[in-house]
């Protein structure tokens, strides 16, 4: 699983310290374990952000830059396992990321916990997080979600996109588990470079539609294929003409429609984190983490791959034929 699919959600975390003004900036020291995870039946790796928060008599900005300050320095005893079959436990062991982004927070460093197990479908996981005489619990549910819940347009092995701004329809099978849903329309192409004989694979994503659905069989996004002509002719390019002109020609390759769904507690945090219209700003904060605060939910993705049909590359290869598409 990749970690740029979850990492975003742990930033929250850092959001929700610093926005906090409701405490006495003269207590003494306090910790309050965080922890934030999905779990993905798709991949092979399961990640949790464990951190704790802190309140103490020194300057926060001072004490956010201590590891130790938001950061369990002793390892934790982490484990997970399915309510039905409890004796099969897995342990979570440590594995430490220098890639964070600069800031208040102490950087590069930081640390997660994983484990190589892929978690099954529709099936309920219990979190348990001892730390000393502390109990963290939480659970979730995982939900089957493929690429056969995915309705593309037509049942072709290809798919066309006629160049006007006529709404078309994309659309996939709402799960009970999983109100929230975020669609992307991905196009892949590769280039032939002068003097290279490598072949340089690229993509751009150039629909993407969030949808809340929590009634109805079927869940819809629109998009027009005008949007998709207009992004080839934005993104494909490449800025620095000097790379550009390196390009000798270039060649089509399919359209994914990636449908990403989250699950009830990730929707529910994100429903309570929204931007408000209303004048009363003060809003619970939600949490499913017993004895702590975080998030502990799920998530699945689909994905379903079309080619572009002859027509569809006839109008890139002629209409724009300064993209240097042949096939």
């Amino acid at each position: 699983m990749k970690l740029s699919r979850i990492l975003p959600l742990f930033g929250l975390l850092y959001i929700m310290n610093a926005c906090s003004t409701d405490f006495d900036i003269n207590a003494s020291y306090q910790e309050i374990t965080v922890v934030y995870g999905l779990l993905d039946p798709g991949a092979d790796t399961t990640y949790l952000k464990i951190n704790k928060a802190f309140l103490g008599e020194e300057n926060a900005m001072i004490m956010a830059q201590i590891p130790d300050s938001s950061q369990f320095i002793q390892k934790l005893d982490v484990r997970m396992w399915a309510e039905d079959d409890p004796e099969t436990l897995y342990h979570f062991d440590t594995i430490t990321l220098d890639n964070k982004d600069s800031g208040y927070f102490y950087y590069p460093n930081h640390i997660l916990y994983y484990h190589p197990f892929k978690p099954e479908e529709n099936k309920k996981y219990l979190l348990r997080i001892l730390y000393n005489e502390h109990e963290i619990t939480s659970e979730t549910s995982t939900f089957k979600f493929t690429e056969n819940d995915i309705n593309p347009p037509g049942f072709a092995l290809k798919v066309g996109f006629i160049n006007d701004n006529e709404p078309r329809l994309t659309a996939w099978t709402r799960n009970e588990l999983a109100p929230r849903y975020e669609l992307t329309i991905r196009f892949h192409f590769k280039e032939i470079w002068e003097g290279s004989a490598d072949t340089v694979y690229r993509f751009i994503d150039w629909h993407r539609d969030y949808i809340k659905a929590v009634t109805g069989d079927k869940v819809e996004s629109y998009y027009t294929g005008s949007s998709f002509y207009n992004a080839l002719a934005t993104f494909i390019p490449y800025k620095d003409g000097t790379q550009e002109a390196k390009v000798i020609s270039r060649f089509t390759g399919n359209v994914d429609f990636i449908v990403d769904a989250g699950g009830i507690e990730l929707n529910t945090y994100m429903e309570v984190n929204e931007p408000s219209s209303s004048i009363i700003q003060d809003r619970p904060e939600y949490s499913n983490i017993e004895n702590g605060i975080g998030l502990f939910s799920s998530r699945a993705r689909a994905v379903k791959s079309k080619g572009v049909n002859d027509l569809t590359l006839s109008v890139i290869k002629e209409d724009y034929y300064w993209l240097k598409f042949i096939f």
